[in-house]
């Protein structure tokens, strides 16, 4: 319908479903340590929400000052007749095509075109698309949900719907579009990627694993991504030496991680280190951390703690004759 491409929405902090164990180090600096997990889960809503489809391009569609001249046509045939349906939708369809200083206007014109009882689809996903952009997502979620009555295998539409419904927190409605998303497209990594952390959000850790899984098949930064999921899983669960497993399979020492900030590989590997009682490796794992981010003051009281505790244990340790 439109070549322009819809902006992300601005997210709110989700509660993860998981929960962090016993203290990670002592007092405030364990504390601090522990804040660069809570938001882990939802590491990846950045990369699920940017990689959304783009609404389709409408062929034919006028050029600038031919727009301008149609909105005109249909703003006099609506001076005739005020409640012209068809000029009110096709009057709102051309101002959101012009763009989102119009988008205000555009709303007004197809809810009153709806309201009247216009039952063109593009009125349901052209508000819908306006409504996301404006932050308005349970209305922008109707509306999608309204075009895909009319075209229930329609990928792009059923996409924005599921990724709104994660971001809502309806995580078992996001995993229901995702598994339909599934059906129609078995083979697509960012579909399964979706279902993944949806399933995760939803707490169904057996199918979430399952899912991950199934995503490392896909190689690349999917099976990267997957492997900080699966590292995540696992620190939660209390499998230190698996989350160190999966964590190191992320590559972060040689590359970034689209989607993921590598910080939280560096984080994730460090307090998967503590917990092991490995101080040296937990110690490098902060370094690197603060390599990405100098200023960040939790990682420099966790790195002190950990060069302590790494030195605590070389006095300890039995000397060699």
């Amino acid at each position: 319908m439109t070549s322009r491409t819809a902006d992300e929405p601005r997210l709110k902090a989700v509660r993860a479903p998981w929960r962090l164990g016993a203290q990670w180090l002592k007092g405030r600096v364990l504390m601090g340590a522990a804040g660069f997990s809570i938001a882990a889960l939802f590491g990846s809503l950045w990369w699920m929400l940017r990689d959304k489809p783009m609404p389709r391009p409408r062929a034919g569609f006028p050029a600038p000052p031919q727009l301008n001249a149609q909105i005109n046509s249909a703003q006099e045939r609506l001076k005739a007749n005020p409640q012209d349906i068809s000029a009110l939708v096709e009057l709102g369809t051309l101002l959101f095509e012009r763009g989102k200083d119009s988008y205000v206007e555009a709303i007004s014109v197809l809810e009153e075109a709806r309201d009247l009882g216009a039952l063109d689809p593009k009125i349901f996903y052209c508000l819908g698309i306006m409504y996301q952009d404006e932050g308005l997502f349970p209305f922008a979620l109707t509306e999608y949900k309204r075009f895909l009555r009319h075209y229930p295998e329609d990928k792009e539409v059923r996409m924005m719907t599921a990724k709104l419904y994660y971001h809502l927190g309806m995580f078992p409605e996001a995993v229901s579009e995702y598994e339909r998303l599934k059906f129609i497209d078995p083979a697509d990594p960012v579909v399964e990627e979706n279902l993944g952390v949806s399933l995760w959000g939803s707490k169904q850790m057996g199918r979430a694993l399952a899912s991950f899984g199934q995503l490392k098949i896909a190689g690349g930064d999917f099976a990267r991504r997957a492997e900080y999921y699966l590292g995540q899983i696992a620190l939660d669960a209390g499998k230190f030496q698996e989350a160190v497993d999966h964590f190191s399979l992320c590559g972060a020492a040689n590359a970034e991680l689209p989607g993921i900030p590598i910080q939280r590989v560096h984080a994730g590997l460090a307090m998967s280190f503590q917990k092991l009682g490995r101080w040296d490796e937990a110690k490098a794992s902060w370094e690197a951390m603060l390599k990405v981010d100098p200023k960040d003051l939790k990682a420099q009281a966790a790195l002190r703690e950990a060069i302590r505790r790494a030195a605590t244990a070389k006095k300890a340790a039995p000397k060699k004759h």
